[in-house]
C-alpha cells in the first residue's frame, strides 16, 4: 500500500498522517492508481471546499519529504496540489506558497470573485502571485518561524510582499 492523502489528514497548515477517521490511510499500490502518485518532495495542498463556519476559504498545507513514509504517495481527487510536472516544488518556493495562499489578503481577493466555498483550480490560477525573488524570501521566513498563527503569517506576507 501507499499513503493516500485526504483533507481531513491537513492541519494546522501540515500534514497529520494517519488519522483515526472514515477515510483509508492507504491505498493499495498497484497500475491504476501509477499515474496519480507523486514522489518524495515539496508539495502544497489546498483543500477544494471549506464549511461555511471555516474562517478562510483557502486552506494551504505544505507536504515535505520528511512526511512521506515510502517512496510516493497520492491525494484524493477533493485537493489542489501545486507541483512542477508531478514532481517537487523547490523547498522555499513552497513554503511561501503556503505563507502566501494562507494569508488575509489573498482570502479577501478570493472573497471578491467567488461567494461559495469551493476553491477550483482555476480559481487559484487567478489569485495574483508574488515573484520567485520574493516567494522565496517569505519560505525562508515561514520556514524558521515557530508558531504558524494568521497574525505571523499576515505579518510575514506584509513584511515581504508589501500588502496588507
Amino acid at each position: 500500500t501507499i499513503p493516500i492523502i485526504y483533507a481531513v489528514h491537513l492541519k494546522n497548515h501540515r500534514l497529520s498522517w494517519p488519522q483515526n477517521s472514515k477515510k483509508p490511510n492507504a491505498i493499495i499500490d498497484s497500475e491504476v492508481i501509477k499515474k496519480q502518485q507523486f514522489p518524495k518532495g515539496f508539495y502544497v495542498l489546498v483543500k477544494r471546499f471549506s464549511t461555511k463556519e471555516e474562517r478562510k476559504r483557502i486552506i494551504a498545507s505544505i507536504i515535505t519529504p520528511d512526511d512521506f513514509i515510502k517512496d510516493s504517495m497520492t491525494f484524493e481527487n477533493h485537493l489542489n496540489i501545486f507541483h512542477v510536472n508531478k514532481s517537487s516544488l523547490p523547498e522555499y518556493i513552497a513554503y511561501g506558497l503556503v505563507c502566501w495562499l494562507n494569508s488575509t489578503n489573498i482570502d479577501d481577493k478570493f472573497r471578491l470573485f467567488s461567494g461559495h466555498t469551493q476553491v477550483n483550480a482555476t480559481d487559484l490560477r487567478n489569485l495574483p502571485y508574488p515573484n520567485t525573488e520574493k516567494l522565496l524570501k517569505l519560505g525562508e521566513k515561514l520556514k524558521s518561524c515557530t508558531e504558524w498563527c494568521q497574525e505571523s503569517i499576515d505579518g510575514l506576507a506584509k513584511e515581504v510582499i508589501g500588502e496588507n
